[in-house]
């Protein structure tokens, strides 16, 4: 029988968590930050030309934005939010054997700092759409339950799909 796939299609609702805080109906949406791995021009005798090492668990800064739809007393409390962030949503997925959707927990945990703050606009009729940017020092997503990715550059450890790639180097340092 087959099982086909579940391909996920929409993230049908999240909220956002910080000092167990909800952020219910004020934080609009989150952009996630891009992994760019640290690397070192290599060149050498034998090799034609050179290219570009990323060294293994060194990322450059990673930032996290955080939208909200208008200044209030949620964004200033989230503004002086230091550490623990979190992001809980419920990702739909179709499920190609049988064309049903189905849904899954995705959770990003983050710890970080405010690094920069935009206090959008004043509309009338309108949403400010302000903006809280943080520099994070540790990213950890999970997806139904299963650990995808986690980094926590203070205590070295990069895991991907629950392997942790950094173990080695750890134990030799």
């Amino acid at each position: 029988m087959d099982n086909g796939y579940k391909i996920p299609t929409v993230l049908n609702n999240f909220n956002t968590y910080a000092s167990g805080h909800k952020y219910v109906g004020v934080s609009s949406e989150t952009t996630l930050p891009n992994f760019e791995y640290l690397t070192e021009t290599f060149e050498g005798a034998g090799i034609a030309g050179e290219f570009e090492e990323a060294v293994e668990g060194c990322f450059a800064s990673l930032e996290s934005e955080t939208s909200f739809q208008n200044i209030g007393k949620e964004y200033f409390l989230f503004l002086a939010q230091t550490g623990i962030v979190t992001y809980r949503g419920s990702m739909q997925v179709l499920n190609t054997a049988n064309q049903t959707n189905d849904f899954q927990q995705v959770t990003v945990v983050t710890k970080g700092k405010v690094k920069s703050f935009e206090l959008g606009v004043l509309k009338r009729g309108g949403k400010g759409e302000p903006k809280i940017v943080r520099e994070l020092y540790y990213v950890k997503i999970t997806i139904g339950g299963q650990e995808m990715i986690e980094l926590d550059k203070f205590n070295m450890v990069w895991k991907i799909n629950g392997v942790d790639r950094l173990q080695k180097v750890r134990s030799q340092i």
